[in-house]
C-alpha cells in the first residue's frame, strides 16, 4: 500500500529538485494511516528505496545526499533499526558505482556504506544481508578487495545459504581469483530461480562464465558442452545476446576452442548484425556491479 502511494505521487520519477525539497516529516504525517504495521523509520526506508533509482543516476553526490538525508532521519527516529542501515549500505554501493570518475566522492560513499553495514551487524550480529552489503562494497570498486568480498559472502552464506546475491558473487569472486574449479562449482550452485525477471540476463552470463572456468580448470569437454549450450540458446533467441559482452565466449571461440566453436560463433555474430567489441578481452572475469540493487523489495534473497 505504501509503495502504491509513493508511485501515485509520482515521486520515483520526480525532478531531483523536488526530491531534494521533500520534507520527511510531512511525508510521515501523510503516510501515517496507510499501514499501521510500519514504523516511521521503515516508511522512510521504503521511500529511500523507491527513490534510489532516480537519485542514484542524478548528479553526485547530490542524489546520494538526498537519500542520505532520509536515512539519517530514519536512524534518528529508530537507532536500532538494522534494516535502515542495510538499505543505507546498499544505496551507497549503488551510488558509488556511478561515480567511478570521482574517486574522492566514491570513497566517501563507500565509507558511509561500510559504517552502516557494520552498525547493522552490531545490532543483529547474525545478519546475513549486512554481510552481503559489505561484500558488494568490497567487490565492486578498484580500491576494494576481492579476497575481503569473498570472506563476507561466505560469512553470509554460512548464516543464510539461500541468499542469491551472496551465492552469485561468491562465484564471481572465485572466478576473479582464478580459483577455476571452485568457481565452476560455485556457479553450478547458484539457484536459477533467483535469476528471473530483470536479473534473467545474468543466468546466460553465468553459464558462459562457468564454461570458461571449466576450460581454465582443464575440463575441455565440459567447457565445450557449456559454451555450445550458450550458443544454442542465443541461436534460438538472438535478441538475448544483443546486450551481452560475450567476453568468455569470444575468448574461447577465437582461442583454445576455435575448432569447436568458431563457425557457430561467427554465425551468431552475423545473426546479431554486428561484431563483438573485443576491447578488454584479456580480462574475462570481472563483471560490472549489479544494476538491480540487492535491497530492492527489502531482501537480497527475494
Amino acid at each position: 500500500m505504501l509503495e502504491a502511494w509513493i508511485a501515485a505521487q509520482g515521486l520515483p520519477h520526480a525532478r531531483v529538485e523536488t526530491l531534494e525539497a521533500l520534507d520527511p516529516r510531512a511525508y510521515l504525517q501523510e503516510t501515517a494511516q496507510l499501514d499501521l504495521t510500519l514504523t516511521a523509520a521503515e516508511r522512510l526506508r521504503r521511500l529511500a528505496v523507491a527513490l534510489e533509482g532516480r537519485l542514484s543516476e542524478a548528479e553526485q553526490p547530490r542524489g546520494w545526499l538526498s537519500l542520505e538525508r532520509l536515512y539519517a532521519v530514519a536512524q534518528a527516529l529508530d537507532p536500532k533499526d538494522a534494516e535502515v542501515e542495510i538499505s543505507r549500505a546498499f544505496t551507497a554501493e549503488r551510488c558509488a558505482s556511478l561515480v567511478e570518475d570521482r574517486p574522492e566522492v566514491r570513497r566517501r560513499m563507500l565509507g558511509v556504506g561500510r559504517a552502516a553495514a557494520l552498525r547493522a551487524i552490531a545490532l543483529r550480529p547474525r545478519d546475513a544481508e549486512a554481510r552481503v552489503a559489505l561484500g558488494m562494497l568490497a567487490y565492486s570498486f578498484r580500491d576494494g578487495s576481492i579476497e575481503e568480498a569473498l570472506r563476507w559472502f561466505e560469512e553470509a552464506l554460512s548464516l543464510s545459504p539461500a541468499l542469491g546475491w551472496a551465492r552469485l558473487y561468491r562465484a564471481h569472486c572465485l572466478h576473479d581469483l582464478k580459483r577455476w574449479g571452485e568457481a565452476a562449482q560455485a556457479y553450478e550452485e547458484v539457484n536459477p530461480a533467483f535469476l528471473v525477471g530483470n536479473l534473467a540476463w545474468r543466468l546466460d552470463l553465468l553459464h558462459e562464465q562457468r564454461a570458461w572456468c571449466l576450460l581454465q580448470a582443464g575440463d575441455r569437454a565440459g567447457a565445450v558442452s557449456g559454451f555450445l549450450e550458450v550458443l544454442r540458446r542465443y541461436e534460438r533467441e538472438p535478441a538475448l545476446a544483443e546486450h551481452q559482452l560475450l567476453k568468455e565466449l569470444t575468448a574461447a571461440a577465437e582461442g583454445p576452442l576455435q575448432e569447436e566453436l568458431q563457425e557457430r560463433f561467427e554465425h551468431l555474430q552475423r545473426a546479431l548484425g554486428c561484431s563483438v567489441d573485443r576491447e578488454g578481452l584479456e580480462d574475462v572475469s570481472q563483471e560490472e556491479p549489479a544494476v538491480s540493487s540487492p535491497h530492492a523489495g527489502g531482501s537480497s534473497a527475494d
